[in-house]
């Protein structure tokens, strides 16, 4: 499987958790659709085939005009090509949906939308620096539903300062019944440069409570059950064959290309490179014939890491096998580490497997750190 991430880093507002590249200036955005374009062409030998997922992320890539993300698939279409049965998402924000733009996405070829929801609460979203209301969300969602989308995924964030435990399952409540096919739910973090980080630094915000955020995931876990859904990666969720392919690329280590400042690629085996995080040097870059971007290649034990990693967010858990093509004696080396984890009840270790367990979730970082080299 074969994927293209195209970045748009537009945004109305600048949210107070965000460590995206992203910038709320409106240089470069009535052009930005060609300099993709051009990276897009300088790079066509590195993917022969067609793709089978395409996914519009940013910043907010509903912010730009539909004819020019028509026109950027237009062009994927008749160079490489992109499958008939293709997944192809685009992030919106609540405060752009409308009938019109809803047709239009479909028209050039959406058929999966992934909807930044965040919080029901207006509370919540004020302080996050949201630009919709709750009311834009429910309302967006209806429209959404009517419309026959392949799939309509809800981002959604909890454990924050502002969001009590009633309000979580209320926000459930709506969002495992509204319609939609798939659940992207992430605890709220603070990361260095964002503006949360730095509020709390100066005690303008409560620190995160790590007790309240088990808590909200534990009441996920719950509905996930309740309703029969699949927890099939820690953090997304999705009604039985729902699942995210595009971003199950990721988890799987399968090859993927991105376009636009700060994407990321891999090439399926050792190597990654990612674009220059800044609109200015990417753009004249390319007017230069140079692409602006890092690469690197992973050494055994950076491969074993990513493994361990992105395998044990998965519901179907680390394959051990995989290790052992790589470093036959990781098993033997992290035995005792991996029979105290089953002890306490954080993995099932079976058939050459490790997978955590719904309590093993809740401290699915440690057991990551425990196990890598």
């Amino acid at each position: 499987m074969s994927g293209l991430y195209i970045h748009i880093p537009f945004c109305r507002k600048a949210c107070t958790y965000c460590n995206f590249h992203f910038t709320t200036g409106q240089r470069y955005k009535n052009d930005f659709i060609q300099y993709l374009k051009r990276e897009y062409d300088a790079r066509q030998q590195e993917w022969p085939g067609a793709w089978e997922t395409l996914y519009f992320g940013g910043g907010t890539p509903s912010l730009l005009p539909t004819a020019q993300l028509g026109d950027l698939m237009e062009h994927i279409r008749q160079t490489v090509g992109i499958e008939n049965d293709a997944e192809i998402t685009l992030e919106v924000n609540p405060e752009d949906v409308d009938t019109v733009k809803i047709e239009e996405w479909k028209e050039i070829g959406i058929n999966r939308i992934s909807l930044g929801v965040q919080s029901l609460s207006d509370i919540e979203l004020k302080a996050m620096n949201r630009a919709h209301l709750s009311a834009n969300s429910l309302l967006a969602m209806n429209m959404l539903v009517q419309s026959n989308f392949r799939s309509v995924n809800l981002d959604l964030i909890y454990g924050s300062p502002w969001l009590s435990d009633a309000a979580w399952s209320d926000t459930l409540d709506w969002a495992f019944s509204c319609g939609a096919q798939h659940i992207s739910a992430y605890a709220l973090t603070a990361e260095p440069n964002t503006r949360l980080f730095k509020d709390i630094q100066l005690g303008k915000t409560p620190e995160l409570d790590d007790d309240k955020q088990a808590r909200h995931f534990e009441v996920l876990q719950e509905f996930v059950r309740k309703h029969r859904w699949e927890h099939y990666e820690t953090s997304n969720l999705c009604k039985p064959g729902f699942e995210a392919r595009h971003n199950s690329n990721y988890w799987n280590n399968k090859p993927y290309m991105g376009i636009g400042p700060s994407a990321h690629s891999f090439d399926g085996k050792r190597t990654r490179r990612w674009n220059v995080s800044d609109n200015l040097q990417y753009v004249s870059g390319i007017e230069k014939g140079q692409l602006n971007f890092v690469q690197e290649e992973l050494t055994d034990h950076e491969f074993i890491n990513e493994l361990i990693i992105t395998r044990l967010r998965k519901q179907k858990g680390l394959n051990i096998l995989d290790i052992h093509e790589i470093d036959a004696g990781w098993e033997t080396l992290k035995r005792p580490i991996i029979l105290e984890m089953s002890q306490k009840n954080l993995i099932l270790y079976t058939d050459n497997h490790i997978i955590l367990t719904e309590r093993g979730r809740l401290f699915s970082d440690a057991i990551s750190r425990d196990l890598m080299i």
